[in-house]
């Protein structure tokens, strides 16, 4: 123990520093470099430094350290502020912490928010989700990843959509050679909902993820009700599975459902501090059916019912984007891209009822195709996220989802020949086309949770 310029000084500490905190940070192994300092710190370089400390420079204070045999460190005799500070070497830490007593209290803010908002970089999760999407500086790059490193996010959705109607294809006229009453583009379908779960795990040494959701949306229904006219309804040609507009009918009606899942895995990585590229697998169920049910009021009265089904099943890979487009302390808003090319196994059934030659008779066909051809999926998304806590999220957006190159049952009407209960005599033959596309698209509603 001894004097110097009026503190007493001993080789664990210094008593007259009573607002001032000397903080020494190390990384994992003694080679990694000091990496992200608390908020409310200030770094002091070895070499040159202008953080002063009453009575005794930064550079006297830095020579009085001393590597303790448990990893510590001791303040002890290192002469006067005059004299040339002992280099640090290897095995000493590359940098110092001298936490600044007039600065706020320091804060971790688990995901990135706190008092700088979305844009400020913040320890916990900077994941690119909650937090900044890359760690700032090169010395992430050589930090050892560790359980400390991981953070995990969750998403639960609920998604409201609607889907447009299938392409171009007459059903129904006025009369043989009228006016069309009922058209496939015109059965457009109210909206149906579904959930979407979303899961990441994102290491926060370097930025990259990986991503598993899954999305289902079912029971849009679209049903066209034909009234008793003035004269006989009659199918537009070419009719449906070869049955001409000589079978006309008094009164019927249209349905047409639909339904879709997905399941995507995809991998995460940092391109900035406000974009993220991605690439994984996806597969994607589009499901469809179609049916027309019509009478004609005669005696007997004679009963018709023609009904498609489709399914196809999408598998292939997709690439993407990631970004920010606006951030603030109070919200941020996201935006996703996604495209992909798919091999699309595809099924059609289709089936035809009628009673017109007494009993009820039915002819059925079943065509599949694998590969049926190649097929697109694209989606887009903007969402509004703003922070109910450190935690958890509030997110509200929009959500689209583009097929194409997809087999619909109304393009399947004209491939199939299914005569027989009308009293036909061929054999029943069928196709399969993959010429239809469908837009989904709507709102998201739900929240984010960080841990």
């Amino acid at each position: 123990m001894r004097s110097h310029g009026g503190i007493i000084r001993t080789g664990v500490r210094y008593s007259a520093f009573v607002t001032a905190t000397l903080a020494v940070t190390t990384c994992a192994t003694a080679q990694d470099p000091w990496t992200v300092p608390p908020s409310a710190s200030v770094l002091v370089d070895p070499e040159n430094t202008t953080v002063g400390i009453p009575d005794q420079s930064p550079r006297e204070v830095l020579s009085d350290l001393t590597p303790l045999d448990n990893g510590g460190y001791s303040v002890g005799d290192a002469g006067s502020a005059t004299e040339e500070p002992n280099r640090f070497d290897s095995t000493t830490p590359s940098s110092v912490a001298v936490e600044d007593p007039s600065a706020p209290p320091m804060t971790y803010a688990v995901g990135g928010y706190g008092g700088d908002g979305y844009t400020g970089h913040q320890a916990g999760c900077t994941d690119g989700l909650g937090g900044d999407c890359c760690p700032p500086g090169d010395a992430w790059g050589s930090v050892h990843h560790k359980k400390t490193d991981v953070c995990w996010i969750g998403r639960a959705d609920a998604l409201l959509l609607f889907r447009d109607a299938p392409p171009d294809r007459p059903l129904v006229e006025s009369g043989v050679g009228g006016l069309s009453v009922l058209n496939a583009n015109q059965m457009d379908s109210p909206l149906a909902a579904g959930p979407r779960f979303s899961l990441f795990r994102f290491n926060t040494c370097n930025g990259t993820g990986i991503e598993a959701t899954y999305l289902r949306a079912a029971n849009w229904r679209s049903q066209r009700f034909l009234p008793v006219a003035g004269s006989p309804y009659a199918l537009s040609p070419p009719g449906i599975y070869a049955n001409d507009n000589t079978q006309n009918f008094d009164t019927g009606s249209a349905n047409l459902g639909a339904a879709i899942q997905s399941f995507e895995l995809n991998r995460h990585w940092c391109k900035g501090e406000h974009l993220r590229f991605l690439a994984g697998f996806r597969w994607v169920e589009w499901r469809e059916s179609f049916s027309l049910s019509d009478t004609f009021n005669g005696s007997p009265a004679i009963q018709d019912f023609y009904q498609t089904d489709c399914t196809n099943s999408l598998y292939g890979g997709q690439i993407g984007l990631d970004a920010w487009l606006l951030t603030l302390p109070w919200m941020r808003i996201d935006s996703l891209i996604k495209a992909g090319a798919y091999y699309n196994n595809a099924v059609q059934d289709s089936l035809y009822q009628s009673n017109a030659t007494g009993p009820l008779l039915s002819q059925s066909i079943a065509v599949d195709e694998s590969p049926l051809n190649c097929a697109f999926v694209g989606e887009l998304g903007i969402t509004g996220v703003v922070p109910l806590a450190s935690w958890l999220d509030l997110r509200v957006g929009y959500f689209g989802m583009w097929l194409s190159g997809i087999a619909q049952p109304t393009q399947q009407l004209s491939g199939q020949v299914l005569t027989v209960p009308a009293g036909g005599t061929d054999p029943a033959v069928g196709s399969i086309n993959a010429n239809g596309s469908t837009l989904v698209q709507g709102v998201s509603l739900g929240l984010e949770g960080r841990w």
